[in-house]
């Protein structure tokens, strides 16, 4: 595995559920690390749906391995969140290769 292809920085992100003052939950997103990566994007499209344009985005990306990642954190790259939508261990747990998705959210 070259280092030379990792030039992309992401962050890995877990959920954590708090109470807030009036004793609701609230989602807050927990930094777990960040690390080096190799991002190429899948494909993206526009359609529209409640009424409005809406636009969605599935990238690739590669980091060296590291394990307990799950598809309930997400992954921020280029300061926009994404949701992971599968983890796949490559080769002899060299690296991950993570399926995200950015755009059209569940009021996250």
């Amino acid at each position: 595995m070259k280092a030379a292809g990792f030039d992309q920085r992401v962050s890995l992100q877990s959920r954590s559920i708090v109470k807030d003052d009036f004793g609701q939950d609230t989602i807050t997103w927990v930094d777990v690390c960040t690390v080096w990566a190799q991002v190429q994007a899948v494909r993206g499209r526009e359609f529209f749906a409640a009424a409005q344009v809406q636009q969605e985005q599935t990238v690739k990306v590669r980091i060296r391995y590291r394990a307990g990642v799950l598809t309930t954190w997400r992954l921020v790259w280029l300061g926009q969140p994404h949701d992971i939508t599968g983890v796949i261990p490559v080769g002899r747990n060299d690296m991950l290769e993570i399926m995200c998705m950015a755009g059209v959210k569940d009021g996250r």
